[in-house]
């Protein structure tokens, strides 16, 4: 918003004045203070005598109030810095003097006295009517007498007369003089109210004591309480700061200082609103202090006035963020303002014109800012085009028209005007989100390039898109583009009308006044002056416009516009000769160029050639030789004077040392393109796979010819590159009428020692050496050359074509242009020479510059004689591993095992050499390989047809698993030691366990006495040699195997060892057979049984505990087969819980020596514990059965000590089971025991059963 009085159009904050804080030193006046009218003549002078507020806690307060300074926050009701809530003040220091506006202006000094008439009596004197210094209708205005506002009547309200003053003074501490000073205080804060209210402004006193530096007054509250009293002040108007605050407590005090005085200070400009609406409806025209009587001067009208007021009210609307009221105040001024009766009244060649055309911009600038306040984007757009368009008119009618350098002016800061309002409102839409903070896998955010419209508008309401508010780079566009309409028409004005006015006669300058429009632009001899005059750049202003716009179109990714932008400024850099900076920005300009992919040609031309300038000024070789080689393509416009040679293009320049010139494809328009495409998808190592490589021509017609001296292809997957040098010298020239493609057959050599002199670029081929051929490079307009070769790869994988540099090497320059290869075809072609000349095969291939190597297939044979099915845990696995040689020559060959499986541990394989020969054809005296455990192995030399055996050996784990054994024989020919074949061969082995078992645990009564509890000798004895004491307990073990395998086992032997017994005791096996040591035949889902019987002894008969045994059944077996090793398996037994100091029941059966139908029960009652047991034994009745013994009867048990009850059982049927139910009672623990099964019983989920025979 340059061009206008900064209290014009800057934003409305309360003011506030801070009276006596700061230096002393006394300050200069501003340009307001010395221009405003009477303000030094009659101005309310308010002084104190008082030292200011300085030193470390002043200044402290000082910076917290800058700090509060809103001056630069945005022009919105968000909450930001400065900002109290959503409203803010702005803030100026006026030491211990400042001067308020004066009310009225001075009385005429001449002024008619009363007359005496000759035929009537004497008139009354005339009394005159004061107004404001700054009123229509005062002599000393600069209004006087038609005028409608100032702008210093802007600036009184914002930077003269505040709303608020904050008066510092110092508290003394000295308690000397504690009470002198107290009272000066009174005095000087009286004093200041006086001053005040004798002004009649009603603004707000605000006093703060603060305490000087160097410590605190012990009894600050009476003092200050003492001073409120006597100057009639509350605890809101007079605050005190002690000594030593931080910087926190510094600025908590200033925002309660501030938010104290807000009220007040909006109540202000309320009143100063209600003030101005009173005047205004008043509807008459007060009277002038001098009427006005020369010439044709007249009073501002009615409707003037109604302008006037209304932009007053809206005015202090604005102090207090009542923006839509100050909106339709502005509205209503603004329409009045347009009106007739004021703006058509005023002639054109009046001040009052641009006075009030001045008034019009800044009401609707106001208006803007309003409408962009509340959110109404759309609506400020709209009101933004109303404006020019009403300014247009009114300056074609009434003015020097709209065809002027000054309208075009007005144009661009019209439109600079919305961008930085854009900017200063903040408007939330068009918020940049900040990069730094993101997360590198998110995509970035990419903010609004326009404002969607606001509610008041229809969502059926088609709007076009200059309706709807873009951001702050697309007005700073169209400011640039008319400040060059501006630059434009000021180059086109005649040379007599642009002379200065000292050296032009009256007429003519009377002429020009008539032609030019001046409004807030220059006049025309500064605006174009003169050679050796000075005039108006309007370069430097286009530069810096459209750095603006470069960054707010690049800052939303707007990359095209970002690079005209760009563009149109490095142009402006070169028309000021301001090659240098033109050159930096064009280059990387130039190099990054998106408008050569969507094919803008004309714009890439515009640019190419403003490059070349630069780089012939500043004598840049490198760039100058890079932008020749795009000028030749033929994608750009020819110049029909220009003659295309790039062997030309250093002429004239003075370079020390030779240019060398890098050029990727994509930053230059093709002048020579590339493709390439393999014949095939697939090749196989070892067998040459052809290829095509064509250079296309797309040089000017009336270029000359190209001669490349190196042409170079990067081939990646393990094969080196290739390298064509130019032999175009040693061959006849072309035939062009045989057609405009040629086809050569190139052949390579292997690589040459001659690469270290070449001028490529160190990324081609890096450190491997190329294959290098020769061919004829020399390229003429519209001519294709085709290069046909083959390559014999030698490892397998992926080969890709990637990149081919073209390169020159000349006396003047070397230039490399490195072409990426497109590996994304729909369809290629592949030429072929036939007899009328080359045919074209189009090839559908989707990957044209790929090809799959796929290894050699070989011919090697693996074999596995013997392999089972399936193995089984813990034996050692053999596997006998035969390899044939089936190629034609002898080969060399290494084998590499795998073994892999889903277990953790996999078992580590070994090689074991055998003894058996090689079939007939192999080698005598060939050395045998040893043993070894190593991933590779060597088996050496193998002639054609041969055949060698090695056995393969590991140790299988105890577990269920499953293995991939991979073998993979390495292997190349004698002939060809380069060409590496791999033959691979997979089985699967299964392990799984031979056996499945099951245990029955079952205890027995020993035969064994117990000992006496009342012998001692028995029980404690004290020999040399430890011995058991405690209770004997005897059980059964019961082990049934299950076979799993799929073959029958030789079981050889089934042995049980006690692995642990824990607290001392002891535990003998007993085999209750022989037959466990037997050889026996287990078939597939055959089982055995074996049964053991376990003697268990506790230590000593003191030690109550419970043993724990574990237990593990071996089993010995192997296969029914020759030569098959013994295998041991072992299997855990379920851990055994021995009670030996728990009363236990035990129920068996007693063996009869004749035949009958009783069936005889022992229960076996053991107490081995210390105490006296007592039991309770009940049998309960059955159907299936009758008992002869005790129904109920009570058995008392000693320590140590074990009883037998007897049954007698008939039962009703035979050959069934019974279930005798014995309840056994321990009455002294209430506990019921449970019977367990010994010799002939067995008990399940229903309890004891016995089985009875049929007969």
């Amino acid at each position: 918003m340059d061009g206008y009085p900064v209290h014009y159009v800057s934003h409305n904050l309360p003011l506030v004045i801070l009276f006596g804080l700061g230096s002393t030193d006394s300050k200069p006046r501003d340009s307001i203070e010395e221009q405003y009218p009477m303000l030094q003549e009659k101005g309310i002078y308010i002084s104190s005598d008082l030292p200011s507020v300085s030193g470390s806690a002043g200044q402290e307060l000082l910076d917290c109030f800058h700090d509060f300074d809103a001056k630069d926050a945005a022009w919105n009701n968000r909450p930001g810095k400065g900002k109290m809530g959503a409203m803010g003040f702005t803030y100026r220091t006026a030491g211990r003097a400042f001067t308020l506006p004066p009310h009225k202006s001075i009385p005429p000094s001449a002024f008619p006295s009363p007359t005496m008439e000759e035929d009537g009596p004497r008139r009354p004197s005339l009394i005159p009517v004061l107004h404001s210094p700054l009123s229509p209708l005062s002599p000393e205005s600069p209004l006087y007498p038609d005028g409608i506002m100032s702008s210093f009547w802007f600036s009184k309200h914002q930077w003269l007369l505040p709303s608020a003053l904050i008066s510092f003074f110092n508290f003394s501490i000295d308690p000397t003089s504690s009470t002198l000073q107290d009272n000066k205080l009174k005095t000087e804060i009286n004093a200041l109210r006086t001053s005040i209210t004798t002004s009649s402004y009603k603004l707000r006193l605000i006093v703060v004591l603060v305490c000087e530096d160097g410590g605190a007054d012990p009894n600050p509250i009476e003092r200050v309480a003492n001073i409120r009293r006597a100057t009639s002040m509350d605890s809101k108007s007079l605050f005190y700061v002690p000594s030593h605050l931080s910087m926190l407590e510094t600025q908590a005090f200033v925002g309660t200082i501030l938010a104290s005085i807000q009220p007040s200070c909006l109540e202000y400009y309320r009143e100063l609103s209600k003030h101005a609406r009173r005047k205004r409806n008043r509807a008459t025209v007060p009277p002038p202090t001098v009427p006005p009587t020369y010439g044709t001067s007249q009073t501002l009208s009615a409707q003037g006035w109604t302008v006037r007021y209304e932009t007053k009210l809206g005015f202090f609307a604005e102090f207090r963020q009542e923006m839509d009221a100050a909106s339709r105040n502005y509205e209503t001024a603004y329409e009045s303002l347009l009106d007739r009766d004021v703006f058509e009244n005023i002639a054109s060649w009046s001040p009052r014109f641009d006075e009030t055309r001045l008034l019009a911009d800044v009401l609707a600038i106001r208006i803007l800012r309003c409408l962009l306040w509340t959110g109404q984007t759309t609506s400020a757009v709209q009101s933004w085009s109303n404006h020019r368009a009403s300014m247009q008119d009114l300056v074609d009618r009434k003015g020097k028209g709209s065809g002027t350098y000054g309208w075009e002016a007005w144009e661009a800061r019209w439109s600079a005007i919305m961008a930085e309002l854009i900017d200063k409102v903040d408007v939330p839409i068009f918020h940049v989100p900040d990069q730094t903070n993101s997360s590198e896998t998110a995509s970035p955010e990419v903010p609004d390039i326009y404002a969607i419209p606001e509610k008041a508008f229809s969502s059926d309401e088609r709007l076009p898109p200059w309706d709807l508010l873009h951001h702050q780079g697309y007005w700073l566009r169209r400011s640039a583009q008319k400040t060059k309409a501006r630059r434009k028409l000021a180059l086109s004005m005649p040379k007599e009308d642009r002379s200065s006015p000292g050296h032009s006669p009256a007429s003519q300058i009377a002429s020009k006044s008539h032609l030019y429009d001046t409004y807030l632009c220059p006049e025309p001899h500064k605006e174009y002056g003169l050679p050796g005059h000075t005039s108006f750049d309007h370069g430097a202003l286009l530069i810096k416009t459209y750095q603006k716009a470069a960054g707010q179109f690049s800052q939303r990714h707007q990359d095209r516009a970002a690079t005209r932008m760009e563009f149109e400024m490095a142009r402006e850099y070169m028309r000021a000769g301001r090659w240098e900076e033109a050159m930096d920005l064009m280059k990387s300009l130039w190099q990054s160029l998106s408008w050569r992919k969507e094919g803008w040609w004309k714009l890439v031309e515009e640019v190419s050639w403003a490059v070349r300038a630069c780089a012939r000024h500043l004598g840049d070789g490198e760039v100058l030789v890079a932008v020749e080689w795009e000028l030749l393509s033929n994608s750009l416009t020819p110049r029909s004077s220009w003659q295309y040679d790039i062997l030309k293009c250093l002429d004239g320049l003075d370079i020390e040392e030779k240019p060398v010139a890098n050029v990727p494809y994509d930053s230059t328009a093709p002048s020579l393109s590339a493709i390439f495409t393999f014949k095939a998808t697939e090749g196989r190592v070892g067998e040459p796979m052809q290829a095509q490589l064509t250079i296309r021509s797309h040089l000017h017609t009336d270029s000359a010819a190209i001669r490349l001296s190196e042409l170079a292809l990067t081939l990646e997957g393990g094969i080196p590159g290739l390298t064509v040098v130019d032999n175009s010298r040693q061959r006849a020239p072309l035939d062009v009428s045989k057609g405009s493609t040629f086809l050569y057959h190139i052949s390579f050599d292997e690589p040459s020692e001659e690469l270290g002199t070449t001028s490529l670029p160190p990324s081609v081929f890096g450190t491997t050496k190329p294959l290098s051929g020769s061919a004829d490079l020399m390229f003429f307009p519209g001519i294709d050359k085709v290069f046909y070769f083959t390559i014999v790869p030698r490892d397998a994988g992926e080969v890709v074509a990637s990149r081919v540099c073209l390169s020159m090497r000349e006396e003047q320059f070397d230039l490399n242009i490195i072409v990426p290869l497109r590996n994304h075809m729909s369809r290629t072609s592949w030429w072929l020479q036939g007899e009328n000349g080359l045919l074209r095969e189009k090839l559908d291939l989707e990957h044209p510059c790929s090809i799959s190597i796929l290894p050699k297939p070989p011919k090697m044979q693996i074999t596995f004689p013997g392999l089972r099915k399936a193995y089984y845990t813990d034996e050692t696995v053999k596997i006998q591993v035969e390899v044939t040689n089936e190629e034609v020559e002898d080969t060399d060959i290494d084998v590499v095992v795998q073994l892999t499986g889903n277990t953790q541990n996999v078992p580590v394989t070994h090689w074991i050499s055998t003894s058996q020969p090689e079939s007939s054809n192999k080698a005598d005296n060939e050395p045998v390989p040893s043993d070894t455990n190593t991933p590779q192995h060597s088996l050496g030399r193998l002639h054609s047809s041969a055949t060698r055996s090695k056995t393969l050996m590991f140790q299988a784990s105890s577990e269920n698993a499953e293995y991939t054994l991979e073998l993979k024989a390495h292997y190349h020919l004698v002939s060809d030691p380069h060409t590496s074949i791999v033959k691979t061969e997979t089985r699967e082995l299964i392990f799984m366990r031979p056996f499945d078992s099951k245990f029955e645990f079952r205890p027995h009564v020993h035969s064994d006495p117990w000992p006496n509890y009342f012998d001692i000798d028995d029980i404690d004895d004290r020999s040399a040699v430890p011995k058991l004491t405690g209770i004997t307990q005897e059980w059964s073990v019961t082990a049934k195997l299950a076979s799993f395998a799929l073959e029958p086992l030789l079981i050889q032997a089934i042995n049980l060892h006690v692995q642990e017994i824990r607290h001392g005791a002891s535990c003998d096996v007993v085999r209750n057979d022989d037959a466990s040591q037997t050889t026996i035949i287990l078939n597939p889902n055959g089982s055995i049984d074996r049964d053991f019987r376990l003697i268990i002894q506790d230590a000593t008969l003191e030690d109550r505990r419970s043993s724990t045994l574990r237990l593990e059944l071996e089993v010995l077996w192997k296969l029914r087969t020759d030569g098959a090793n013994a295998v041991t398996s072992f299997m855990q037994l379920p851990h055994l819980m021995v009670p030996f100091g728990e009363p236990r029941v035990l129920a068996s059966l007693q063996k009869q020596t004749t035949l009958g139908p009783l069936v005889h029960v022992l229960y076996t009652l053991e107490n081995p514990s210390m105490h006296l047991l007592t039991f309770q034994l009940s049998m309960d009745s059955s159907e299936d059965f009758a008992f002869s013994g005790p129904k109920i009867v009570t058995v008392q048990l000693l320590p140590l000590s074990r009883h037998t009850v007897r049954y007698s059982l008939l039962p009703v049927r035979n050959g069934t089971w019974i279930r005798p139910n014995l309840k056994v009672v321990d009455i002294g623990f209430a506990k019921i025991l449970k019977v367990s099964a010994a010799d002939g019983c067995k008990v399940d989920k229903l309890g004891l059963a016995i089985w009875v025979d049929e007969e």
